[in-house]
């Protein structure tokens, strides 16, 4: 989490050096690529649904793929220095991270260009937690080639791999807002429920980051995590990210461990 936390400075320092944002008045994006949007009848549409959303920016579509208990979780480690794992995001703050980066907002000016990559084609596997029924729930591990371009002179390159944990619509917890738009139970719709960061960052790279701002019109790339640009894009909530951090607490209030419930209403 400190790593995170630094990286996000560093990127802050540099684009206050340049001055290329003004939250008085914040960029937004209006226009998109014009490509249909594939349908999350499968699992695999699902995750080339989410690929999709990021290289068009789609954010009402975004908002369509993950449920009411979505959570995000990233690899890190804990105080002992021991591998863990910790739920860094959850539904609402997707949202706001893909506004933030896909249109703009006034916390974040949007990214000037996103191109995204995942495996052409998606093998679903059984959902290997106990409990998960196989015809409902399916995992999907695909490799991750992004590039966040934040403007003409920074921007963030990930790789590495994501893990997706989808659920079958007749049995997803669909969120409220989605409910009063007449979302309804569907087994010919699936979900996103759980996503896992397997994206690797260079530290060589980020110990020099850390170290500088980097003057206006500089052409720096920063070697991140998924985790690390969504802090980025997350605007307001990065003080809970440094607050929790300081005190060794989860960076989200309520991100402690929770229990699987298969079959949620």
């Amino acid at each position: 989490m400190r790593r995170i936390l630094l990286l996000v400075s560093a990127i802050l320092a540099s684009l206050g050096v340049a001055g290329c944002f003004n939250p008085f008045s914040p960029v937004i994006k209006s226009e998109r690529v014009t490509t249909v949007a594939p349908s999350p009848t499968t699992p695999q549409n699902a995750v080339k649904l989410f690929e999709w959303c990021w290289v068009n920016r789609g954010v009402e579509e975004y908002k369509e793929l993950f449920t009411e208990d979505y959570v995000f979780l990233s690899a890190g480690l804990d105080s002992a220095g021991n591998p863990s794992r910790e739920i860094q995001a959850r539904r609402d703050d997707e949202v706001r991270i893909a506004e933030n980066m896909f249109i703009g907002s006034a916390e974040r000016p949007p990214a000037s260009r996103i191109t995204l990559n995942f495996d052409r084609n998606f093998i679903p596997f059984p959902d290997p937690r106990d409990g998960y029924v196989d015809s409902l729930f399916k995992s999907i591990r695909t490799s991750v080639d992004l590039k966040v371009q934040i403007d003409e002179g920074t921007a963030f390159e990930v790789t590495g791999y994501a893990l997706f944990y989808l659920v079958r619509g007749d049995t997803a917890a669909i969120p409220a807002e989605l409910k009063a738009r007449g979302f309804k139970k569907d087994k010919n719709r699936w979900w996103i429920s759980r996503w896992e960061d397997e994206t690797i960052a260079s530290e060589g790279m980020i110990a020099n980051v850390t170290r500088r701002a980097w003057p206006a019109g500089a052409n720096t790339t920063v070697r991140a995590t998924f985790a690390e640009v969504k802090a980025y894009y997350l605007g307001r909530a990065l003080s809970a990210y440094s607050a929790a951090a300081s005190k060794g607490s989860p960076p989200l209030a309520g991100a402690g461990p929770t229990t699987a419930r298969p079959g949620r209403d």
